[in-house]
């Protein structure tokens, strides 16, 4: 697995949007806080289109990431946000200059199909806040983390330990992402591969009845059965429904984990949280779950 180049001050970085477009102007702090940074961020042409729902139309969407992909003086990429779209462009980037000379991609929510398509490249990128979201109040601490992790190149995260943890440890590559979205790429080239992986999970906005279905999927496919550990992280407003399967998330998850035992953690802080950690998937990092404490180390 190649790891792209830290960054450093005077480094160019780009702005794309290959999924939803800009639904306000909180993407302009995100450029501060880059800018904060010592870096030097260009706008790729089209990241400010609309085409309905997306950022453009699949064509400007594909042509600007392309870009990004291709153009050395680029050291980073940034979507700006997340929302749906990347899929539908994916199978049409040609990815062959960006594995000789490889670059930081960060992102989350639909950016989840970029990333594992990346790893399956064999090439490390960053789960983490993107610029529309980088100044959510009470997402300080995760976004220095950010910075640490670009510049520096440093992982650690502890958080107080939940009571339906399952105790243990690991040291493997992290991988996976949005639930819906991981469900999404079952059966196309672009997932990547789950055995011996600390696998995160994340969503927003979905029925507990969906997600039972979606974790079942998961299941099902044999995707939960050789984890080298499983990382739960936030569930937002995902409530009961009419239709109810009589389980809260962490009896869902653990339900369709029975007979396995690797270390599980819940509420970690990452996905569509304020507190949405950085995690470099691709890496091998250790986990610790135990009484008091869940620790994620390089």
């Amino acid at each position: 697995m190649k790891t792209p180049p830290l960054l450093h001050p005077g480094d160019e970085v780009i702005l794309v949007s290959p999924a939803s477009h800009p639904k306000s102007d909180q993407w302009k702090q995100g450029v501060e806080v880059l800018e904060s940074w010592g870096l030097k961020v260009r706008l790729a042409p089209h990241a400010l289109s609309h085409y309905f729902g997306f950022g453009g139309s699949d064509e400007e969407r594909r042509s600007d990431f392309q870009l990004a992909l291709d153009d050395p003086s680029i050291k980073a990429i940034f979507p700006i946000r997340g929302g749906y779209g990347s899929s539908r462009i994916i199978d049409q980037l040609n990815f062959d200059l960006f594995v000789k000379n490889p670059k930081w991609i960060v992102g989350f929510s639909d950016i989840t199909a970029i990333l594992n398509h990346v790893a399956n490249l064999q090439i490390a990128s960053i789960h983490g806040p993107m610029p529309h979201n980088f100044c959510q109040v009470g997402g300080d601490e995760a976004l220095e983390n950010l910075r640490t992790l670009l510049f520096e190149g440093k992982t650690h995260i502890e958080i107080d330990a939940e009571a339906d943890n399952r105790i243990g440890q690991a040291e493997a590559v992290i991988i996976g992402g949005n639930l819906s979205l991981i469900v999404h790429l079952i059966g196309s080239t672009s997932l990547a591969e789950f055995s011996n992986k600390i696998l995160l999970l994340e969503d927003v906005g979905e029925n507990l009845y969906h997600i039972d279905r979606m974790v079942l999927q998961l299941k099902r496919a044999g995707l939960l059965d050789h984890l080298a550990g499983l990382l739960v992280g936030g569930f937002s407003d995902c409530k009961e429904a009419g239709l109810s399967v009589g389980k809260n998330l962490n009896q869902i998850i653990l339900d369709h984990t029975a007979g396995t035992s690797y270390p599980i953690a819940f509420e970690f802080p990452s996905g569509h949280i304020a507190q949405n950690f950085p995690l470099v998937f691709g890496k091998k990092i250790k986990l610790l779950v135990n009484e008091s404490k869940v620790q994620l180390t390089d």
